[in-house]
């Protein structure tokens, strides 16, 4: 009993040791945002709160400094536009692939697990020539059809191993009831799959929000361009640093995906454990 004991003992403090490396840094950020610029590069570091101010987040906010507002926007629409569209098609896509039999479905299953590994610089440039072709270049709805292929095929491939796991008599016992395929697809089998739509939704919302490589070469306007976008721009503003604005501007950027996390933290870990083990 008590090797058992030290050595949950042993775990624990290896897990919190894990943990404040981790979160030290975004804790130093946030104590930093709420400090003068004077105050953050000290000879003797401080995580005291004395003398906090606000003005570094009116500063990120205001029209005069980093102007965070539009650009938060900007990528709330194109992250929640990706995370609801990859939602309903991921569903439609992994429905079908669990349970219609087509020739070609394990080529295509392994396409769509392999499909991330050619996303980057190498597909910038194909991009930008068909999104200048449709008239997308420097629009949200471009960004949001650049952002499904990166996080649909993977979406499928995890939605396929949710329907995977319902039993085939639900389905049939709907139909008999005189609900129709799609009826019994949306009314039936989708509301067990919830866990299922909430990790994809949010591992779309997520890859949107932080992309910045699709953005620089997509974007060029306010119209458009996103936070992340933004953020980066900040460092040379008007020709000096504010670094307390940009600690408070990263604070402003991580907070929108660091609260959903919390909120739906144990359906997200049981979706993708749960979509994993069954694909």
């Amino acid at each position: 009993m008590s090797r058992r004991v030290a050595r949950r003992l042993g775990l624990y403090a290896a897990l919190a040791l894990v943990m404040a490396f981790t979160l030290s840094p975004y804790a130093w950020l946030v104590v930093s945002s709420f400090k003068l610029s004077t105050e953050i590069f000290t000879r003797t570091p401080s995580w005291s709160l004395r003398g906090t101010t606000l003005r570094n987040y009116a500063w990120a906010l205001g029209p005069t400094g980093g102007n965070l507002g539009v650009f938060f926007w900007n990528t709330v629409l194109a992250a929640g536009l990706t995370a609801s569209i990859t939602a309903v098609l991921g569903a439609m896509g992994g429905y079908a692939m669990a349970r219609y039999a087509f020739p070609g479905r394990r080529v295509l299953a392994l396409a769509l697990l392999l499909s991330p590994m050619f996303q980057g610089p190498p597909v910038m440039i194909p991009f930008y020539r068909i999104l200048s072709t449709l008239r997308l270049l420097n629009t949200i709805p471009g960004l949001v059809l650049v952002y499904m292929s990166l996080t649909l095929p993977i979406c499928i491939w995890l939605m396929a191993g949710f329907f995977r796991s319902l039993p085939r008599e639900l389905e049939e016992a709907a139909l008999v009831d005189g609900c129709s395929p799609v009826g019994a697809f949306a009314r039936v089998l989708l509301p067990l799959t919830l866990p299922g739509l909430a990790a994809t939704s949010l591992y779309a919302f997520v890859v949107a929000w932080n992309d910045y490589q699709y953005a620089l070469i997509l974007t060029s306007s306010e119209r458009a361009k996103t936070i992340q976008l933004s953020l980066s721009e900040l460092l040379t503003f008007f020709g000096q640093t504010n670094w307390g604005g940009i600690m408070a501007s990263g604070v402003l950027t991580t907070l929108p995906v660091v609260l959903i996390f919390m909120l739906i933290q144990r359906v997200l870990v049981q979706g993708i454990t749960a979509g994993a083990l069954k694909s």
